[in-house]
């Protein structure tokens, strides 16, 4: 979040700290991808309910912890399976697997499915399967989700299996991808969605799944053209945020570039903050005001935010206070503490508007209502300026505010 820094507050000029919306732009764990919408600010579809997946991840946070003791047992064990000496290689891999080496778990249920060095069991299979699963390793993410989509070994459940292959899938593990794209497809185990099908089978294929790329043309002629240019923003945002895929910024502003040509408002907002951090692409304040102002006037709330700052402090843009206000009071109407915030900075400053310390305390005041922390000290900063009566009267306005764009 970027901020801008003024001169330490006088009696008749406060100094406040102005913010604007930033997306993170990092890998995102799985635990944040069970518990929040999936692509940030544009498809919560990706959201996992089920309480499976969060048992998963929780369990993953703990086996990141977990060293390999146990590798010799492991390479013990694969070189009795390459002598085919299948009875001590079960062995060895059960030791290995008894002390959670997720790779000996998964191999364990191997031989079990082939009933190598083991009675045949499809049950003893998939529960070897499930604990190296509850570790984070993909392929057994991957072989459970199978299985529960079959019914082999397990109850079938094509929403288990939905929820194991995208675990798998956020490792970037191509099969698992192009096995979550089929369900979308589908809709089994999880809401028809040829939007999110295109998205994971695009994913697969740059991972390496060639079969992928022949599945495409019958997901493109099923979709709508604005479902084509959400399915392209967010493919530039998974190779944006690294989710399921390598990082690659310039991928990205491709997508972006893409969709936002097309009037795609969040390829917009995404592309905008791509020229303004100069994130695969070359920093350009002059096209970022340009993209941010284009999403702002299709209602984007962050993008007015954005654009009202760079109108602020002549970022990209002419300096125009009275643009800067026009933009934050749009996004303020729509709830957003950050342009309510700067909207009362603005005020109160006094720089190209009139000060005024009533209507700032009032914007302070909604902003600490709706969460800004920075609110609270910059309204008590102003308060010390003011007469009981101008506080009476802001926060009068303040309520009746609130009260009309209660939502």
């Amino acid at each position: 979040m970027r901020t801008n820094t003024r001169e330490p507050p006088t009696k008749s000029n406060l100094s406040m700290a102005r913010q604007v919306h930033r997306e993170p732009v990092q890998l995102l764990n799985v635990c944040h991808a069970v518990c929040h919408a999936s692509i940030e600010g544009l498809n919560p579809r990706f959201a996992g309910a089920l309480l499976f997946e969060l048992i998963t991840a929780i369990a993953l946070a703990f086996a990141s912890m977990i060293s390999p003791a146990f590798a010799g047992s492991l390479d013990d064990a694969d070189a009795a399976y390459a002598r085919k000496a299948y009875t001590q290689a079960a062995g060895l891999y059960r030791q290995a697997a008894l002390q959670n080496d997720a790779v000996a778990q998964f191999r364990l249920a191997g031989m079990y499915t082939r009933g190598e060095g083991v009675p045949q069991s499809h049950r003893d299979a998939a529960d070897w399967l499930l604990k190296s699963a509850l570790l984070g390793y993909a392929l057994a993410q991957n072989g459970l989700g199978v299985r529960y989509e079959k019914g082999q070994g397990v109850e079938q459940s094509a929403a288990r299996a939905a929820a194991l292959y995208r675990e798998a899938a956020e490792q970037r593990f191509a099969l698992a991808q192009d096995n979550l794209s089929d369900l979308y497809a589908k809709g089994e185990g999880v809401e028809r969605d040829y939007v999110l099908a295109f998205v994971w089978s695009s994913l697969a294929s740059a991972n390496g799944e060639g079969r992928s790329a022949r599945k495409r043309p019958a997901m493109e002629q099923a979709m709508a053209p604005e479902q084509m240019l959400e399915a392209t923003t967010q493919l530039g945002i998974m190779f944006a945020r690294g989710r399921g895929v390598a990082v690659d910024a310039k991928r990205a502003v491709h997508f972006f570039q893409a969709a936002a040509v097309k009037g795609f408002v969040a390829a917009q907002f995404e592309l905008a903050e791509c020229y303004d951090t100069g994130t695969g692409v070359a920093q350009d304040y002059r096209h970022a005001a340009s993209w941010y102002e284009k999403a702002a006037a299709q209602g984007n709330v962050r993008a007015q935010t954005n654009t009202a700052y760079m109108y602020e402090v002549g970022q990209g843009v002419p300096r125009d206070p009275t643009r800067a206000i026009k933009w934050y009071e749009k996004a303020a109407v729509q709830g957003d503490a950050v342009a309510q915030y700067n909207l009362g900075a603005l005020i109160e400053s006094g720089r190209g508007v009139v000060q005024d310390h009533v209507e700032a305390h009032k914007w302070l005041n909604i902003a600490e209502v709706n969460g800004n922390l920075r609110a609270t000290e910059s309204r008590r900063l102003i308060e010390n300026l003011m007469t009981p009566e101008q506080i009476n009267e802001a926060q009068t306005r303040a309520s009746a505010w609130m009260k009309k764009h209660a939502r």
